[in-house]
């Protein structure tokens, strides 16, 4: 990805509880892995930096979004409720609210509309979504 900073991407249907721990173990390989190998001493970014900028995750609606979000960062991750799919549950949305409730409202903005936008800007080209970086008003 540091090759390639305009690419973004989705991790889409197969949770996200995994990704702080991940990002760390990233982070942590490449600053001990750094010396003898020197194309990771030419990175740009640590991979943590990458990821965040680059990349989003879709929770299960039975993961607790506030503890990743607490343990990582807030652009990491994006609703999605998987319908009609049995993982997505019988109350995402609810699921979901009651999972961000500790996050302040920003948080829970990106999490519900700014990430998604963020991610795919043109994908919801006429719409207007407060709380995302390209949003047509301010929030």
């Amino acid at each position: 990805m540091d090759r390639h900073p305009d690419l973004r991407g989705g991790v889409i249907e197969i949770g996200a509880g995994w990704v702080p721990d991940m990002i760390r173990r990233l982070d942590h390989a490449v600053d001990i892995w750094s010396k003898p190998e020197p194309h990771l001493a030419r990175m740009r970014r640590k991979p943590s930096e990458q990821i965040r900028e680059q990349l989003r995750f879709t929770p299960y609606p039975f993961e607790d979004v506030s503890a990743m979000v607490n343990e990582s960062s807030q652009e990491l991750y994006m609703f999605s409720s998987d319908y009609p799919h049995a993982e997505g549950g019988r109350d995402p949305l609810g699921r979901f609210d009651r999972s961000v409730a500790s996050l302040t409202e920003a948080a829970r903005t990106r999490f519900f509309s700014g990430n998604f936008r963020d991610l795919y800007p043109n994908a919801l080209a006429n719409a207007d979504i407060p709380g995302s970086a390209v949003s047509r008003t301010s929030s």
